[in-house]
């Protein structure tokens, strides 16, 4: 067993992890069935149901005009991603296992991640028909938190926005982070988290957009029913995935929605938050700890294994120079 609570380590070929990637392992089930088999021993409602989809062939509406200068300037954003490296140092920095970590280049290609010239990261808004419709640019500090004195700028494709407003407000209407792999991943459960990088993180944490995609909704008060349209077309499972302090918000909101396959799943958060994690810790947050506690765990294996080694050479040493240990 390992050192830390409800942990796991195999001293044979190295493998280790939490209960949820135990129970994968060792029963051969996918993510969402290991929580939901975890979740039911303990007794915790995620909300969750079984569903048999009456699945309508989609006929997809013939795509708005393009504006040629906007693809052109969502490349040369994603081909200047380097200038965002405060974000892309972080994200490279994370102890991400080998397959992980292969995923890393593919995930944040096909999510349209960017960088501007001022270092900040451009997230891509690309709706389910594959017309870039808003960029969101952030600026991110090297521990790979969100700069907060400054606001997020924006990037709006006219050419494409100009019949989408809220006849009320007159606000632009924006599409989901990453909306355009809908239909690259039809049979995708869809997972919705409020920001970009919860998205991009999960993606490569959890790995398969064929059976699980993660989008965004760039915002807590943006998940509205016109936002999960191209979901609800499809007849698509969606589950939610709040922040901590924002579950009983996406709860009503869901509600409102009344879509019979959109759910709430703060399994993540029920079973593995810590207080550590701080009250408004969303899925990647979780999930990062997690790692940096599994990573932390092979540190001080790796260490009880040295240590028996370098003893006596130390001891040498000691006893050759005449060394006392000092109290600070």
């Amino acid at each position: 067993m390992a050192k830390y609570p409800n942990t796991w380590h195999c001293f044979v070929c190295d493998e280790g992890g939490d209960a949820v990637k135990f129970l994968m392992k060792k029963e051969g089930l996918s993510f969402p069935d290991a929580i939901r088999w975890l979740a039911q021993r303990k007794g915790i409602d995620v909300d969750d149901r079984s569903v048999k989809l009456d699945i309508k062939p989609y006929v997809p509406p013939p795509p708005p005009p393009l504006l040629e200068l906007k693809r052109e300037l969502v490349r040369k954003t994603m081909n200047d991603r380097a200038q965002a490296k405060n974000f892309l140092n972080w994200l490279e920095g994370r102890p991400w296992n080998i397959k992980q970590r292969e995923h890393i280049e593919k995930v944040l290609w096909e999510y349209c991640v960017g960088g501007w010239s001022d270092g900040r990261v451009v997230f891509w808004q690309v709706d389910a028909d594959g017309v870039p419709r808003a960029a969101k640019l952030m600026r991110y500090k090297e521990d790979g938190h969100r700069d907060h004195d400054e606001h997020p700028g924006w990037i709006y494709n006219q050419g494409a926005l100009r019949d989408e407003y809220d006849p009320e407000g007159h606000t632009i209407l924006k599409p989901l982070f990453g909306g355009h792999l809908i239909k690259r991943y039809p049979q995708a459960e869809v997972h919705i988290v409020e920001s970009e990088k919860t998205a991009i993180f999960c993606a490569i944490y959890l790995g398969d957009p064929e059976k699980h995609l993660w989008l965004a909704t760039a915002g807590k008060g943006n998940l509205k029913r016109e936002l999960l349209q191209p979901l609800i077309d499809r007849q698509r499972v969606i589950a939610l995935h709040p922040d901590k302090d924002a579950v009983k918000d996406w709860d009503e909101r869901r509600k409102a929605i009344d879509y019979q396959y959109a759910y709430i799943n703060n399994s993540i958060l029920t079973l593995q938050w810590k207080e550590e994690d701080g009250p408004k810790a969303d899925v990647a947050d979780v999930l990062e700890r997690v790692m940096d506690d599994e990573q932390r765990d092979k540190s001080v294996k790796k260490l009880s294994e040295i240590m028996p080694k370098i003893g006596p050479a130390i001891k040498l040493l000691v006893e050759k120079f005449d060394l006392k240990e000092v109290q600070e």
